[in-house]
């Protein structure tokens, strides 16, 4: 794979998951990722115009910091994301950062109670999503993927507890 990638958007996605009660319906939390943050890309502006419009909560930026995929974010909002589109409990951010000194946005949903491995199943029939590094540690499994969305090349990284598989 060429190393000369543009990056218009970094993208992560967070699932915990509670193997005996993995209650979040897979496609529902992947319809909720997907129109998010892949759909149109990561968008600053139009994710906070959405979430201001359907009232969804702030988080305080330091909560959400945690979260952020790249460090040193110029700006950066989160909120608990509500409404039926949204799984319970789903938080959403976004940011803009710059990475290899270009600008760059992110863009983050992370979701609890969701069953992993149908998760990835669902994802990798939706996408063309292409596994391009992975980090294992003994509690979490963050797998960076490459995907074209529309007529861009974004980097999605996925996380989830090392105890789910997610082989």
């Amino acid at each position: 794979m060429s190393r000369c990638i543009e990056i218009l958007g970094v993208t992560i996605l967070c699932l915990t998951a509670f193997p005996a009660l993995a209650g979040v319906d897979v496609e529902q939390a992947l319809e909720s990722f997907h129109s998010t943050c892949l759909a149109h890309g990561p968008d600053f502006d139009r994710t906070t115009a959405a979430a201001d419009g359907l009232g969804w909560e702030p988080i305080a930026e330091d909560a959400f910091a945690k979260l952020a995929p790249l460090e040193n974010a110029r700006a950066m909002r989160g909120w608990r994301a509500t409404g039926k589109a949204m799984p319970e409990g789903t938080v959403v951010g976004v940011s803009k950062a710059t990475l290899n000194g270009k600008a760059v946005q992110t863009c983050t949903v992370a979701i609890v109670d969701v069953h992993v491995e149908s998760f990835l199943k669902s994802f990798f029939t939706r996408t063309d999503a292409e596994k391009i590094s992975e980090v294992r540690n003994e509690v979490q499994v963050s797998r960076l993927y490459i995907l074209i969305a529309g007529d861009r090349k974004q980097f999605v990284n996925l996380k989830f507890p090392a105890s789910t598989g997610g082989a």
